[in-house]
C-alpha cells in the first residue's frame, strides 16, 4: 500500500499565528497611542517627553504591521507548499489507477486542477484566512476598546455599518459562487484543449489543420473571458454597494463625532480614535470584500483537488490481504468470462487453461476484443461473466497493489517518459542491467547501421526522436529483466518485422524460462506455430490449443491463417 503524504505543518502555522496576533495588537493599540498624544497636546497636560514617546509608538505600532506581514509570509507559503504537496500526492495515488484502466481517461482536465492548486490555496489561505480571522478580531477589540472610550453609540453605529457591508457580500455570494464554478469549468476545458492540441503537434500540423485548431483555442479563451468577465461584472457591481454603504456610515459617523467635538462631548482625541479606527477597519474591508469574492473559483478549485483524493477509494472496496506473489510462474484459469460494450458482446463464455511458465500466443481478426481479453486477464478490467483465477485465485480478491507483482501488462500505446533511453530502458521494476540492455538492443538491431547506442539520448516526448520499431525494442528490452509471474505483452511487436519478432521473442522466452508465463497478442503465424498455447478470438467465442490441433478442429482458426497469410 502506498502510504498517503504526511503534512507537518504545525510549528509554521503556529509560528503564523503568533506573528498574526502580535500584528492585531499592534493594529488595536496604534490609534489608542494616537488618541493620547492628541488629548496631551490639546490641553497641554502632557509633557513633551511623553507625547514624544506615544508619537513615536503610534507611527512605530501603524509602520510595523508591514513587517510583521512579511515575517507572515515566509510561514504562509510554508504552509501552501507543504499543503499543496499534500493534496497533489493525494489526488495522484488516487488517480494514477483510475487513469491507467479508465478508456476516457482525462489527464489534461487532472492537470489543469493541479496546477491552479497553488494559486487557489494562496487566495484561500493567505487572502482569506489569515485576513478574516485576523480582520474579525481586530474588529472584535476595536468595538471593545471604542465602547469603554466614547458613548456606546458609536459602537452600535460602527456595528450596524458592519453588519450592512457583510448583508451586501452575502446577497451576492450566490450568483457570485455559480459564476466561478463556470469560469473554473471554463479555465479547466481551455487548458484541456490547449494541451491536447499540444501534445498533437504532429498530427495538428502534418494534416494542414493548423488554422482550425487555432480558431478551436481562440474559442476556448474567448468562452473563459465571457465567464471571467461575468465574474468581474459581479465584482464591480458587489464592490459599488459596498462602498456606499461604507462611505454612508463613515459619513454618518464622522459628522456626529465633529458635532459632539464642537459640543464639547468629545475630546479631540477621541475623534481621531473614532477616526482612526474606522478607516483601519473600512480599509481592509474593501480589499477583503474583493478577496472573498475571488475566493470562490480558488474554493471550487480546491474543492476539485481534494474530490481526486476520494474518487479512487470510494470506487473501491476494501480487499482482503493479497498473497505473496509466487516464486515462479503462476497459471491462469478463465472460467466462462463473458464482456460487453453496451449491448454488445465482444465476448461470451471464454474458458480456458493456462499452464505456469507457458508461452501463449493469443490471435484473431482486428476488433475481435483480444485487448480485452488481454485487459481481463491482467485484472484492470472486470468480466461481466464468470471469474478469472490465477493459481486457483479468484483475480478480483487480489488487491490493486498486488496487481503489478502478479501480472505485468504492457498495453499496444507504449507510454514513454520524455527522458532519456536509460531511464525508459531501466524503469522498474525491470532489473536489467546497462549491460545487458546494451547486449539485447544490438542484439535486436536498434540501429540498423549498428552504430553504438547513446543511452543518455533523451527520446522526446511520447518518443518522438524514435521509431515505432525501436520505441517497442527498447521496452521488451526493459521486459527481459522483469521478475513477474506472468507477463501479458497487448502487440508489443506489432512494429517488429518478423524476423526482428522472433529474435525478440526467443530472447524474451529464455530470460523468462522458469519465472515466468509469458502471453503475447500478435498477427504473426509464424510465432503461434512456436508457442505452447495459441488462443483464439472470433466472433466473441474462445478457442485454445496448440497451432496444429487448432488447424485441424477451428474452422474459423483455419481461416484466419489463410487470411493472415
Amino acid at each position: 500500500m502506498i502510504a498517503r503524504p504526511q503534512l507537518h505543518a504545525r510549528r509554521d502555522a503556529g509560528c503564523a499565528i503568533g506573528v498574526e496576533l502580535f500584528n492585531v495588537g499592534l493594529g488595536v493599540a496604534a490609534p489608542v497611542l494616537l488618541k493620547l498624544a492628541v488629548d496631551g497636546l490639546a490641553d497641554g497636560s502632557a509633557p513633551l517627553s511623553r507625547v514624544t514617546l506615544l508619537i513615536c509608538g503610534f507611527v512605530m505600532a501603524a509602520t510595523g504591521a508591514n513587517a510583521a506581514a512579511a515575517l507572515k509570509s515566509i510561514f504562509t507559503m510554508r504552509i501552501i507548499d507543504k499543503l499543496a504537496r499534500h493534496i497533489v500526492l493525494d489526488g495522484a495515488r488516487a488517480q494514477l489507477p483510475a487513469l491507467a484502466r479508465r478508456r476516457e481517461g482525462d489527464s489534461a482536465h487532472l492537470q489543469g486542477i493541479m496546477e491552479r492548486l497553488n494559486f487557489s490555496l494562496q487566495i484561500v489561505i493567505d487572502g482569506l484566512l489569515w485576513r478574516a480571522a485576523p480582520l474579525a478580531a481586530q474588529t472584535l477589540v476595536s468595538l471593545a476598546v471604542v465602547a469603554a472610550l466614547v458613548p456606546p453609540r458609536y459602537v452600535g453605529i460602527m456595528t450596524i455599518v458592519l453588519c450592512a457591508y457583510l448583508l451586501t457580500a452575502r446577497q451576492g455570494a450566490a450568483q457570485f459562487q455559480e459564476a466561478a464554478t463556470n469560469a473554473n469549468a471554463a479555465a479547466a476545458a481551455q487548458s484541456q484543449t490547449v494541451g491536447d492540441i499540444l501534445r498533437n503537434a504532429r498530427r495538428v500540423v502534418f494534416n494542414g489543420n493548423l488554422a482550425a485548431e487555432l480558431d478551436l483555442i481562440g474559442e476556448e479563451i474567448a468562452a473563459r473571458r465571457s465567464a471571467n468577465e461575468r465574474v468581474s461584472r459581479l465584482i464591480a457591481g458587489t464592490a459599488a454597494l459596498q462602498s456606499a454603504v461604507l462611505a454612508a456610515g463613515l459619513s454618518i459617523l464622522l459628522v456626529l463625532g465633529a458635532s459632539d467635538v464642537s459640543a464639547g462631548r468629545l475630546t479631540l482625541g477621541d475623534f481621531v480614535l473614532l477616526q482612526t479606527y474606522a478607516f483601519r477597519l473600512a480599509a481592509p474591508l474593501g480589499s477583503f470584500a474583493y478577496i472573498i469574492r475571488q475566493a470562490g473559483v480558488s474554493l471550487a478549485n480546491i474543492g476539485e483537488a481534494l474530490n481526486l483524493g476520494g474518487d479512487s477509494e470510494r470506487e473501491h472496496a476494501p480487499f482482503p490481504p493479497s498473497p505473496a506473489s509466487p516464486d515462479g510462474p503462476a497459471g491462469i484459469e478463465l472460467e466462462s468470462v463473458g464482456f460487453r460494450y453496451g449491448d454488445e458482446w465482444v465476448l461470451r463464455g471464454a474458458s480456458a487453461r493456462i499452464p505456469p511458465g507457458a508461452f501463449v500466443v493469443l490471435v484473431g481478426p482486428n476488433g475481435s476484443g483480444k485487448s480485452t481479453l488481454a485487459q481481463i486477464m491482467a485484472g484492470f478490467i472486470e468480466p461481466e461473466e464468470g471469474a478469472v483465477f490465477i493459481n486457483g485465485q479468484p483475480l478480483h480478491e487480489i488487491g490493486p497493489d498486488a496487481h503489478c507483482r502478479l501480472v505485468l501488462y504492457t498495453p499496444q500505446t507504449i507510454g514513454l517518459f520524455n527522458r532519456t533511453i536509460r531511464e525508459n530502458a531501466l524503469y522498474p521494476p525491470t532489473l536489467t542491467s546497462e549491460a545487458d540492455l546494451a547486449r539485447l538492443l544490438a542484439e535486436w538491431r536498434f540501429y540498423e547501421s549498428g552504430r553504438p547506442i547513446d543511452l543518455d539520448l533523451p527520446i522526446g516526448e511520447h518518443g518522438a526522436r524514435l521509431s515505432g520499431g525501436q520505441m517497442q525494442k527498447l521496452e521488451l528490452a526493459r521486459l527481459a529483466g522483469v521478475a513477474a509471474p506472468i507477463v501479458i505483452l497487448d502487440e508489443t511487436t506489432s512494429a517488429l518485422d518478423q524476423a526482428s519478432e522472433e529474435r525478440a521473442v526467443r530472447a524474451l522466452r529464455r530470460e523468462f524460462r522458469g519465472r515466468t508465463t509469458l502471453i503475447l497478442i500478435t498477427h504473426h503465424i509464424a510465432t503461434a506455430r512456436e508457442a505452447d498455447l495459441v488462443l483464439f478470438l472470433g466472433n466473441g467465442r474462445l478457442e485454445a490449443g496448440r497451432h496444429d490441433e487448432l488447424t485441424l478442429k477451428s474452422s474459423g482458426y483455419k481461416g484466419f491463417i489463410v487470411q493472415d497469410e
